[in-house]
């Protein structure tokens, strides 16, 4: 891939499956009228593939970014690390503004949005994130150990769909994550090995195969269970249905040449970012739908209808918001210095860049000893506190 230019169609492609993980996150949490229904009849078919179409969703958008990030693996550090405090300015400011409207404040909120990989509040984020700090090892890995990676990433998509199992901690989104956007790493490297013809192949295939599964499944739960509990068996994301249909889906786009200066490919890509920022955020999920609630009532059609205006106005306020917060990051230049940084430079090796970066940190705690004792101290102090306070 050019370094200079990005795919357009996978950007929009990123956009359009970000808008379906904020549709899928909205409605389906809404709980519409339309779950009530716990006959198998075709209505519960229909509601099983318009489900599936809308998982597919987060999918597509990790795969989608692994694509676009695989041909610049010595920005990845750099690019993880801006997206991370993308994602922790959008979280606070995101809750700041719902304090100010709810007037309600909670401190456990509040370190969601500051620590959100500790705290586990964005597990599909947090994976990409590790995925693309690894993506400079993976394509050393990959060009020496192809087929074992292939079908490392093979074993641990198909292993959870036919054990029906967990197995991976795929609920928790963050293996999840990290498995998708590898997915996307390794779908770059094989692009120029399968024709159009063989990719729109296998999408027809595998999207034939997920309508028939998907809508067979309510009559094979109530014909085995005698109860709907597994219809859903195959609509969720970690299918490997699925996932393979997300796969070929990206391949296909990215066959599609035209590309673009970076710029206004990163723009959409921070833009996508913060809608799956928001659409992942549960505290403002929650707030979100429970207005739904009291506003749209109950009916299926009026939820639907008012989460996708709210969705669409929600880009719309992010578009405009990139463009302050974008033009205010060039303008201080910390893009630029997180870059000179973290970028893995034209004349490094991978063992020079790693002790680099480590000498850079230590030098950086070295220099700021005293202020990170002092906040340490504390720390000390108010644990100390709380232990000589406790009555108990």
């Amino acid at each position: 891939m050019n370094k200079e230019r990005k795919n357009i169609g996978l950007a929009m492609l990123l956009i359009f499956s970000s808008l379906l993980v904020c549709l899928d996150r909205i409605f389906w949490q809404s709980s519409p009228d339309i779950l009530i229904n716990d006959k198998v009849n075709i209505q519960q078919s229909l509601m099983q593939i318009y489900h599936a179409s809308t998982l597919i969703g987060i999918d597509i958008f990790a795969i989608t970014l692994g694509s676009l990030l695989q041909g610049s693996e010595d920005k990845s550090w750099s690019s993880a690390i801006k997206y991370w405090i993308y994602t922790i300015f959008v979280g606070t400011l995101g809750l700041l503004v719902l304090t100010l409207f709810s007037r309600e404040f909670s401190i456990g909120d509040l370190y969601n949005m500051l620590f959100p990989f500790v705290r586990n509040t964005y597990g599909i984020l947090s994976g990409i994130v590790l995925g693309m700090l690894t993506l400079p090892l993976f394509n050393k890995g990959v060009k020496k150990y192809e087929n074992i990676i292939k079908l490392s990433l093979l074993l641990v998509i198909i292993a959870p769909t036919i054990f029906n199992k967990d197995i991976f901690g795929f609920a928790n989104g963050t293996v999840f994550g990290y498995i998708l956007v590898n997915l996307g790493f390794y779908g770059n490297y094989i692009r120029s090995k399968l024709s159009v013809k063989k990719v729109v192949t296998r999408i027809i295939l595998l999207l034939l195969t997920n309508i028939i599964v998907v809508s067979l499944m309510p009559e094979f739960s109530k014909a085995i269970h005698n109860d709907l509990s597994t219809a859903g068996r195959f609509t969720n994301s970690a299918s490997a249905l699925l996932i393979l249909l997300a796969f070929y889906i990206v391949l296909l786009v990215s066959k599609i040449k035209v590309n673009v200066k970076n710029g206004y490919v990163d723009f959409i890509i921070y833009t996508a970012w913060a809608l799956l920022v928001i659409s992942n955020n549960q505290t403002l999920l929650n707030k979100l739908i429970e207005y739904n609630r009291k506003t749209a009532q109950s009916v299926t059609r009026w939820i639907l209808a008012k989460d996708i205006k709210e969705i669409l106005w929600l880009m719309l306020i992010v578009i405009l918001s990139n463009f302050i917060i974008l033009g205010i990051c060039k303008l201080i230049g910390i893009s630029q210095k997180i870059s000179n940084f973290y970028d893995i430079r034209a004349d490094e090796e991978l063992s020079q860049f790693f002790y680099r970066i480590t000498n850079g940190i230590k030098s950086w705690l070295k220099a700021h000893q005293v202020y990170l004792a002092t906040i340490a101290w504390g720390y000390f102090l108010a644990i100390f506190s709380f232990l000589m306070m406790n009555t108990k």
